[in-house]
């Protein structure tokens, strides 16, 4: 029974480092250069030195002077 768990122990390790080394060779040279484009994009400036701003968020509104604060919430401590 030993010799059994020890023999499925062993595949499994080797398995899972085999599949570990293909699995980083097929997608690490994609994810790579999915990293590299992406790089690029943020990276880029233009050329004349202006800059465009496509999105200005709306402002906050303020709460009015007059507002002394909400609701008193009671609570109760829970100890454990």
């Amino acid at each position: 029974m030993i010799k059994f768990l020890l023999i499925i122990f062993v595949f499994f390790f080797v398995l899972s480092k085999i599949g570990g080394f293909v699995f980083r060779t097929l997608f690490g040279a994609a994810a790579q250069r999915s990293q590299q484009q992406q790089n690029q994009q943020s990276t880029r400036r233009p050329t004349d030195g202006n800059v465009q701003i496509d999105y200005v968020p709306k402002k906050e509104e303020k709460l009015p002077k007059n507002f002394k604060g909400g609701d008193f919430v009671d609570f109760e401590e829970v100890k454990e």
